[in-house]
């Protein structure tokens, strides 16, 4: 009887826990080895006026505020978006190192795992879609909102984190694909200056064709023109129902994400995030982290029933141009038709396979730019950077397509071993544990196999020959498995790439 009340004091006091903050007090949800604190506001915002605004300060309340959970969609009014989830060890340890996670969109994580390995978990929400991304450089909507609402967490991580038994000083920001780039525009950016200790890329980069948008204020005006004939743009993007908005989006000639992180300029309330182009910033010696990097060996497998659909097969045997990452500016037909013949070449000379176009895919759209950034990173800074690959092709994550193998990872299937409530077996749970011990080490000590250790030394990256480490059955330090291609894509970047014009905001 006594075993039982002291049991039932335990789970209550550490299970559902009643914390205070600056804002009010917040009760948690007991889970499986920790505590959630779900729906937390970060920020506020004027739904109207202020849709592509900063955010202002955090709201407060009365009483305690239990957890709740709360989703941010592609037609969510701004002020959904601004919260976040705190996962916290449910032991008495502390304090806990913090993994800062940003989502690439409106997916679901389960953070179990990782917090099992004596880390704190903060997932955060942000705009999306033209709410969070949308931009003309003036003050109204001066871009990038998505971004500044991830710098208004981390502000509020740095100010309350020790309520939840969080340290501070260590605070580790991820993301990946779409994240992932938001990550990175953070590390190049002034005003995110202090806010973290180190940063974890997944399948992503803000020098992927999808994640920059090079001519924001275009795109901006021609959605507005799709709304109304106005020639108050600016009006018009602010006014308009957000649905619409949405739904416009699908009409804009744009190959990936209608908008993406962009240059911008500063406002009288907020500050500019970016002043110049990606590849410009990356050279700079500027606000460094130590950092992991990494890529899974099949990362279009995800787009195989796409490319299915689009006929794309059909398209090749009249013109390659349409696979061209539009980043990529030609100044007459002669240079253009040079590089499609670098192009087929490399991918396409003796077929058009649906294998042929994910590899490509694969390069053109994830590998090579990744590749780059790492290049880039490890040049200019002095801190450490681990490259990693991902190539298991396990139970989790994408499943296999009919007619076509899937010979590796694809693209998120890491986020199964890291972020699922999937009960696995197998080789799939050995996998799992070295990759969450991988990523938790980071967290920790900025370094993901500190000595001593039952895995592996994973190098650091050499700028003159970035080594990469496998994660699979086997966790292997091994060379750059594409260089072939990416000395072509290289080259390819170095005549055409946009940013040779430079499109610094004025």
């Amino acid at each position: 009887m006594w075993k039982f009340i002291l049991l039932t004091v335990i789970v209550s006091t550490v299970g559902q826990r009643v914390i205070n903050t600056a804002q009010g007090k917040l009760k948690g949800i007991p889970m499986d080895g920790y505590v959630s604190y779900s729906g937390i506001p970060y920020a506020t915002i004027n739904s109207s006026a202020g849709r592509f605004q900063k955010g202002g300060v955090a709201p407060t309340w009365r009483g305690v505020r239990e957890s709740q959970q709360r989703h941010c969609t592609l037609s969510s009014r701004p002020e959904e978006c601004l919260h976040l989830d705190v996962h916290v060890p449910a032991k008495t340890n502390s304090p806990w190192p913090v993994l800062v996670w940003v989502k690439g969109g409106s997916g679901q994580y389960h953070p179990g795992k990782l917090v099992g390995n004596d880390i704190i978990v903060v997932i955060v929400s942000h705009r999306i879609g033209p709410i969070g991304f949308l931009g003309m450089n003036n003050e109204k909507i001066p871009g990038n909102a998505g971004v500044k609402d991830v710098i208004l967490a981390l502000q509020w991580v740095r100010d309350n984190i020790v309520a939840f038994k969080g340290n501070p000083n260590k605070v580790v920001l991820a993301g990946q694909s779409f994240g992932a780039a938001m990550v990175e525009a953070l590390m190049l950016s002034p005003i995110s200056h202090n806010l973290y200790h180190g940063v974890i890329l997944q399948s992503g980069s803000i020098m992927s064709p999808w994640a920059f948008n090079y001519d924001i204020i275009e795109r901006a005006t021609a959605l507005g023109k799709l709304i109304s004939s106005s020639d108050n743009i600016s009006s018009i993007l602010i006014n308009s129902d957000i649905g619409e908005l949405v739904s416009k989006c699908d009409k804009l000639d744009a190959p990936y994400f209608p908008f993406g992180i962009s240059v911008d300029k500063s406002s009288k309330n907020e500050g500019r995030l970016l002043g110049d182009a990606p590849f410009e910033l990356l050279k700079r010696k500027d606000r460094s982290v130590p950092m992991m990097i990494g890529h899974n060996s099949e990362e279009a497998y995800v787009f195989v029933s796409m490319l299915r659909q689009a006929n794309v097969r059909k398209k090749l045997a009249k013109d390659l141009s349409f696979l061209l990452p539009e980043e990529l500016k030609f100044m007459n037909e002669w240079e253009l038709k040079q590089v499609l013949k670098q192009i087929e070449d490399m991918y396409f000379k003796d077929n058009t396979s649906l294998a042929a176009m994910l590899i490509y895919h694969r390069d053109a759209y994830f590998v090579n730019h990744i590749h780059r950034s790492v290049s880039l990173h490890a040049s200019a800074s002095d801190h450490s950077v681990y490259y990693y690959q991902f190539s298991y092709t396990g139970n989790a994550g994408v499943k296999p397509e009919p007619g076509i193998v899937k010979m590796g990872a694809a693209h998120s299937d890491e986020l199964a071993y890291l972020f699922s409530n999937e009960v696995l077996d197998g080789e799939d749970v050995a996998v799992q544990q070295r990759m969450v011990q991988l990523w938790s080490n980071f967290v920790k000590y900025l370094n993901p196999t500190p000595q001593p250790s039952d895995l592996p030394h994973w190098e650091t990256v050499n700028p003159s020959n970035p080594r990469l480490l496998d994660i699979s059955t086997e966790v292997v330090m091994m060379e750059y498995p594409y260089r072939k291609a990416q000395k072509m894509w290289d080259e390819i970047y170095e005549k055409f790439y946009y940013s040779r014009n430079r499109i610094t905001a004025k």
